[in-house]
């Protein structure tokens, strides 16, 4: 048999044949396997980008028909949402809650974190969409974050806590010195020092050609001008001083540049108000929020601006540390060559043992803090009494005598102590210091005066104690400075070593306030309630400020403004104020005192960051419904008396200083 024989034609053939269906046809097998049925499952390619599927269709040529080109992976994007629902706050930490949802199947589950402050994670399970964490209180809220992390690696973060003012930095009159240059024979400058007023309270002697500095604990990326500037800037009328305003974006300092509005002597007040801002965020220049759209916290700071006496007294001839210290005294040099301590004082004519030249009812304090030559008092011309009246009324008798109850008219002006607030002298003897046998230990002149020991030699151990760093001021801290913290001292009082509470930032009102004055002249005792370790008074600050205790005395009493008897504010609350009055006595009912505690207990007025818990809801419904008469008491239709349940003796200054939940 003759063999097949192939020609080379026929060979090139056979084996392009060959080539063909060994590679061709299983490559376009392999492409058609990848997409799926239109009634078929996904397969899972353990591909972690979580892709989408696409088909495209293409022309196989400009005018050949149009074939299904294979799919293409595209990785999801989308973030997860997060969203805060609720800040608790109890006596052993805070609870966050919130939603927390994505893009991609509930097969696919999210990974969840809290990031500390310190850059540390814990894992944090969310159940089904709600997610919440418990923290105890160690740093300030708004530093803690929320994590979501969804199969495709998208990552959300949020801080848990919305922006706050972290600096307000103003100029304050120090001095004006004499500056010899030729060809003048000298010139007048004042010298002033920067000060952050966020650290301190009610701030004096601020300058009248004015930069403001605030600093936000957030970047801002949208533009503000004086069209759309947030902080306002009024005096105690509540006239508007018009500021110009510089910033630009992206960042997180405002300035404000007064334009020569500032009068000498003045009580001004400094407002952010994130509800000054337009709400409809499509109007982006109205928008005040940092880069996660989360609105900024609001403050107000008050100041007074320096006096003309102060200003224009500049002083020649000493050195430099004796003018500052000289030009620091705001009632005048009392070492000088002028006989400034004449203005309240007669040697021979004194009518009391200080030798106080006038008595206390011409109010000699009030002839120069009426506006004339001091910073005007800002209730000073309201007919209403008030218990701490800076002037004594014939058909009033005020409980605290005089303006000297609680200031200090020879102090030196100081950035701690702007308002010459009272101080005492904190000195811990040596160990072999002892009185009667007994070891001296730490003595508080607030307990116990030097001069009980020490007699005529006073001044000088009272010098050894401030140079040891044992003086101290009587605080009356307020909103952006008070912590709230208790401490306990060991005090000799008559040879006798007892232990002291002490509520530092408000010691200037307990120095009246306390058991012991009440036992004697029948003084409120509001110490004690300030020291209930179960209190529901005590907070902890999520708005950037420091407060993690006891609500400052401020926070519902205005010593020198409150136009009511009881030093009431006529606005309580940071956020959603709400104004309350009471114009007498008589009116203070039962009723009276329920309507004081809801204008915080609503659900909508925040203070420190923290929203006052409401009672019941918008139709009027108890939201506490333990038993049918805690409904029933807590209904907008209920007459009850919050203290009635929230104090053990039934007492409303018990309950409003100092309210407990009973069983």
């Amino acid at each position: 048999m003759t063999p097949f024989k192939l020609s080379k034609k026929n060979t090139i053939l056979i084996v392009f044949i060959i080539f063909f269906l060994t590679t061709i046809i299983p490559l376009k097998t392999s492409a058609e396997e990848q997409i799926p049925a239109a009634n078929s499952s996904p397969v899972d390619n353990t591909v972690t980008t979580a892709p989408v599927t696409v088909e495209e269709t293409v022309p196989a040529s400009p005018n050949g028909p149009e074939l299904i080109q294979a799919t293409t992976a595209v990785a999801d994007t989308v973030k997860p949402l997060i969203f805060v629902k609720s800040i608790t706050i109890k006596s052993d930490g805070i609870t966050v809650t919130g939603t927390v949802s994505d893009n991609q199947p509930t097969t696919d589950p999210l990974t969840m974190n809290v990031i500390y402050p310190d850059g540390h994670k814990e894992p944090l399970v969310p159940n089904s969409e709600d997610w919440s964490f418990k923290t105890a209180i160690t740093a300030k809220l708004n530093h803690y974050k929320i994590e979501a992390i969804d199969a495709s690696n998208n990552i959300s973060e949020i801080f848990v806590q919305r922006p706050y003012i972290q600096s307000i930095t103003m100029n304050v009159f120090k001095y004006r010195q004499k500056v010899y240059e030729s060809p003048e024979p000298y010139k007048e400058e004042d010298v002033t020092a920067s000060v952050n007023i966020l650290e301190k309270d009610v701030i004096t002697r601020v300058s009248l050609n004015q930069t403001i500095i605030i600093e936000l604990s957030d970047t801002l990326s949208n533009a503000i001008d004086n069209n759309n500037n947030p902080f306002i800037i009024y005096d105690k009328n509540q006239k508007e001083v018009p500021f110009d305003v510089n910033f630009t974006p992206p960042s997180n300092k405002i300035t404000l540049t007064n334009q020569g509005a500032l009068n000498p002597g003045e009580t001004y007040y400094l407002r952010f108000n994130p509800s000054l801002i337009s709400l409809d965020y499509s109007d982006s220049t109205r928008k005040l929020v940092d880069n996660l759209d989360n609105p900024f916290f609001s403050i107000t700071k008050q100041f007074t601006t320096v006096s003309s006496a102060a200003k224009n007294f500049a002083i020649n001839g000493y050195t430099v540390q004796e003018m500052t210290n000289l030009q620091q005294l705001p009632h005048g040099a009392y070492n000088n060559n002028v006989n400034n301590c004449a203005i309240c004082h007669n040697t021979h004519e004194g009518a009391n043992s200080s030798l106080e030249d006038k008595d206390i009812a011409q109010g000699y304090c009030m002839a120069c803090h009426d506006g004339t030559t001091g910073p005007k008092m800002v209730n000073f011309d309201s007919g209403n009494k008030s218990k701490h009246e800076t002037q004594k009324i014939i058909d009033h008798d005020p409980k605290s005598g005089s303006c000297t109850a609680c200031h200090n008219p020879h102090l030196t002006w100081s950035e701690d102590n702007p308002n010459l607030l009272n101080d005492h002298y904190v000195y811990d003897h040596k160990t072999g210091d002892t009185l009667e046998g007994k070891p001296v230990g730490k003595i508080d002149s607030n307990v116990q005066m030097c001069e009980a020991c020490h007699g005529r030699f006073t001044y000088s151990y009272k010098s050894l104690a401030e140079n040891s760093g044992g003086y101290n001021v009587l605080h009356y801290r307020q909103e952006t400075t008070a912590i709230g913290n208790i401490s306990e001292t060991e005090e000799v009082k008559n040879g006798v070593t007892n232990k002291v509470l002490q509520v530092d930032d408000y010691n200037l009102c307990f120095t009246c306030h306390n058991s012991e004055k009440q036992s004697k002249d029948g003084t409120k005792d509001i110490f004690t309630y300030y020291t209930n370790s179960n209190s529901q008074h005590k907070l902890t600050a999520l708005d950037g400020s420091k407060l993690n205790g006891s609500l400052p005395c401020s926070e519902c009493h205005d010593t020198h403004a409150s136009t009511n008897i009881l030093l009431l504010k006529e606005k309580l609350g940071h956020e959603n104020q709400q104004v309350f009055s009471l114009t007498k006595i008589d009116d203070w009912t039962d009723q009276k005192k329920r309507e004081y505690c809801l204008t915080c207990h609503n659900g909508k007025t925040i203070i420190f960051g923290v929203t006052g818990k409401a009672i019941f809801d918008e139709n009027g419904q108890s939201l506490i419904a333990t038993s049918d008469s805690v409904k029933a008491g807590h209904a907008k239709s209920g007459t009850q008396v919050c203290s009635e349940c929230h104090s053990q003796s039934k007492s409303f200054t018990e309950a409003v200083h100092s309210p407990i939940i009973t069983p």
